[in-house]
């Protein structure tokens, strides 16, 4: 399956920081997943849960809120606050 280089970012530090084949967040219009090859995009997110999977693994977060960008192939997420579910 391919893969795609994610960053989950936090007022304290980077969080996360690899390779991964899928990641679900819940966007202000709606919960949508980004995977290899998505299409550039910003988005803000609303409170809920972030599903990354990687390798096999599945590892939730819950974030009150923040911020995506995807593009090239490298998704970076800002959240305002997030600890893993």
């Amino acid at each position: 399956m391919s893969t795609f280089h994610a960053q989950i970012l936090t007022p304290e530090g980077t969080l996360f920081e690899g390779s991964v084949t899928g990641v679900q967040m819940p966007g202000s219009q709606g919960s949508f997943e980004v995977k290899a090859n998505h299409a550039a995009i910003v988005s803000t997110l609303d409170e809920g849960t972030v599903l990354v999977r990687k390798n096999g693994e599945d590892v939730n977060y819950k974030i009150s809120g923040g911020f995506v960008e995807v593009n090239n192939n490298t998704l970076t997420l800002i959240a305002e606050s997030i600890v893993e579910a």
